[in-house]
């Protein structure tokens, strides 16, 4: 008898199992029948591909002394009238002993300031911390734009206060190595005694060393007086000769983008306007310019400036570039085109649809397109619910592939 039970109970389990692997299969199954994709916000721009000539209020250092030129400072960097912006080696072997004495004792300095941080509380180690989070978004923002000119100074920006909380937590940092190693650096590089000659900014602005024979093709001054053949023959200038000069003064941080374009886009902006261009050769979007002057129609076309104040040292080095005009921007969540659907709702009235799967059940989603880019559309992230139908969310599941969709249904 006992024996039975047992085998009753050993079946009784074994059907169950068979039951709940054959439940699953077929849900499985039926799964697989769905493609869904997640319905995540987007950016999408118009906007006009031109090609731009910058303009800026530059000035050559004119010395007579030649050899090769070690910058002091880095491009897109503030100076004043008489500053030393760069030093003039005999050879080329020179200038990289000048480059590694500079770097030295630069480096030196800083961990001189690093080894005199004794006073150090617990406040100081909150705003440390802040200070050191900061740095690194800094780093993710860099990363995220592409813009790799402040790499260098971001890295040893957040080396240092790395090396400040370690002082905080351990009370002192042992610096001894490092102190040795540059002095023995510097006093090697200094017994060398190499002949410089340093070249003085001839006035206040912000210091390039590369010269491209672009400097004068365009008065600064006469922006608003430009014309669509004058930036036209811009770009197809032959640069003038540039040897002998060792580098050069930017008086303005203000700076240009001319470029021509059909008439008919003139009508979409006035002078005064704020405007977004993106540079994609360097990976840079929605940087904010505004339009500083509109030339008269010649030919279908007319000429525009636009003004920027953004600078470093990819901005300085700037001259002829491709860029995007932002005309206008949707945000919103985006969508796979083969997933909506027109229905009907309670007023007879035709509305876009999407299904989603929330587990094992479809729901019906209520959209309002706001960009079609063909294979997808934006959709508002604003549509209310209304006659019976939800509006989508983010992250909802949207089937883009299965058959017989029903509001409520079940694909198990």
């Amino acid at each position: 008898m006992k024996k039975r039970t047992w085998i009753n109970i050993i079946c009784t389990v074994l059907v169950v199992a068979a039951f709940v692997y054959l439940f699953h299969d077929a849900v499985r199954v039926n799964r697989d029948l769905y493609d869904t994709e997640t319905a995540d916000e987007a950016v999408e721009q118009e906007k006009l591909d031109l090609k731009a000539f910058i303009v800026r209020d530059e000035e050559y250092i004119n010395e007579k002394t030649t050899g090769t030129v070690v910058p002091l400072i880095r491009d897109g960097m503030r100076v004043a009238s008489g500053d030393a912006v760069a030093r003039v080696c005999n050879s080329a072997e020179d200038a990289a002993d000048m480059s590694a004495l500079i770097e030295a004792k630069e480096s030196l300095e800083r961990y001189q300031e690093l080894s005199e941080q004794t006073e150090l509380n617990a406040l100081d180690m909150e705003k440390l911390n802040k200070s050191i989070d900061a740095c690194y978004t800094e780093l993710l923002k860099t990363a995220a734009t592409g813009d790799f000119s402040e790499l260098d100074n971001n890295i040893e920006e957040m080396e240092n206060k790395l090396a400040s909380k370690q002082i905080l937590k351990d009370g002192t940092i042992n610096l001894t190595e490092k102190f040795n190693k540059l002095n023995s650096q510097i006093q090697a590089l200094e017994a060398k005694k190499i002949n410089t000659a340093d070249v003085a900014a001839p006035l206040s602005g912000y210091y390039i060393s590369n010269l491209d024979g672009y400097e004068g093709a365009m008065d600064y001054d006469k922006i608003s007086e430009l014309t669509v053949g004058e930036v036209e023959k811009l770009f197809e200038k032959e640069p003038a000769d540039v040897s002998g000069r060792m580098g050069k003064i930017v008086g303005s941080y203000k700076w240009y983008l001319v470029t021509t374009l059909e008439s008919k886009y003139a009508l979409l902006m006035d002078i005064g306007d704020s405007m977004k261009i993106n540079m994609p050769y360097y990976g840079f979007r929605d940087v904010t310019v505004k339009v500083e002057s509109i030339s008269p129609e010649q030919n279908g076309k007319v000429a525009v400036a636009f003004s920027c104040d953004m600078m470093n040292e990819t901005y300085a080095n700037m001259r002829i570039e491709d860029i995007e005009l932002v005309f206008k921007e949707y945000t919103g969540y985006k969508i796979n085109s083969s997933s909506i659907r027109r229905e009907k709702d309670s007023k007879g009235n035709e509305i876009d649809v999407v299904y989603i799967l929330r587990g094992d059940i479809m729901n019906v989603r209520k959209i309002e397109i706001i960009y079609d880019a063909g294979d997808y559309v934006l959709v508002s992230e604003e549509t209310e619910a209304s006659n019976g139908y939800r509006p989508i969310k983010r992250y909802d599941e949207v089937i883009v592939k299965g058959r017989n969709l029903s509001d409520g249904k079940s694909i198990s």
